[in-house]
């Protein structure tokens, strides 16, 4: 998964799997719904839509300056590479590799909810502040088991009334601590013998004569 959207794939896992109930009926029983989850705001020929529903939107990425760092790293969390060359395997006592430390960065993202009902609105807004993305010490995982960061910044009401309908509107920024690669690291052989080749008893027979030597060089 590459940056950016391992990021937005696992934001939307994150805030899938929520319901609300509809008002209760007189056997005091509720009919539960499901809350979609969309990047952006679904497009008007989707029929099904229905409320309640969240869309994510990525509003900005900035270099977080307080966590840069000058020199080189060897991240665990970066993929091994699994060959080198040819049917060789890798192997981290033979062979070696680094990049320079990744560039970290900030992604925000605004994650607004839509719904009609005042009850759904508060039943959203409540599970999303209180286990999905809690106002401190939340966090976000990826599929590749790299956790990051995850913080809300703010928290606004933005109602409307939409063809004479209230529409109860939530608009939720957070963000994410990630990072990005600043190069493609290259995966190189260790030289551990050299083994140099020749005829015996050479000598230099004259200007710019001589008998080649050939080296060849032993893979670990």
């Amino acid at each position: 998964m590459t940056f950016l959207l391992s990021e937005d794939e696992a934001l939307r896992n994150l805030l899938k799997n929520m319901v609300v109930t509809d008002q209760k009926s007189v056997d005091n029983s509720g009919v539960t719904r499901s809350v979609k989850v969309y990047f952006g705001q679904p497009d008007q020929e989707l029929r099904d839509q229905t409320y309640p529903y969240i869309t994510i939107d990525m509003i900005d990425i900035t270099e977080d300056f307080s966590r840069a760092m000058r020199g080189k790293v060897k991240p665990s969390y970066v993929e091994d590479p699994t060959t080198i060359g040819e049917d060789t395997t890798y192997d981290s006592e033979l062979h070696d590799w680094e990049i320079n430390y990744p560039i970290p960065v900030n992604i925000d993202y605004q994650i607004t909810v839509y719904s009609r009902q005042p009850r759904h609105d508060r039943e959203i807004l409540a599970q999303l502040l209180y286990t999905k993305i809690p106002l401190r010490f939340a966090v976000l995982q990826t599929n590749d088991g790299t956790v990051r960061r995850l913080d809300v910044l703010d928290v606004s009401k933005r109602d409307v009334t939409e063809q004479g309908k209230r529409l109860f509107v939530n608009a939720i920024t957070v963000r994410v601590s990630s990072e990005i690669a600043p190069e493609t690291f290259n995966k190189m052989y260790k030289v551990l013998q050299v083994i140099a080749t020749g005829t015996t008893d050479n000598e230099q027979l004259g200007r710019g004569q001589f008998s080649p030597i050939s080296y060849t060089i032993q893979q670990p």
